[in-house]
């Protein structure tokens, strides 16, 4: 798996929705800089976590991991 799209694919899909890192890290109940870890590819997200940011972004998870 590539984290590195997934983060990029995460934060293309947060900026269309107009959510701040910091805005989606609230929903998520996690810290900004998990977010900014997260977009950077830094950090492999649980498949809780996946899931979470899915639903909350609202795209499919495999849309996530798309090159």
């Amino acid at each position: 798996m590539k984290f590195e799209t997934f983060g990029l694919n995460v934060a293309k899909e947060r900026i269309k929705k107009d959510l701040s890192a910091y805005e989606l890290s609230l929903r998520l109940g996690k810290d900004a800089s998990y977010i900014n870890k997260l977009e950077n590819g830094k950090i492999n997200p649980s498949l809780k976590m996946i899931l979470a940011i899915s639903e909350e972004l609202n795209i499919s998870i495999i849309n996530l991991f798309k090159e």
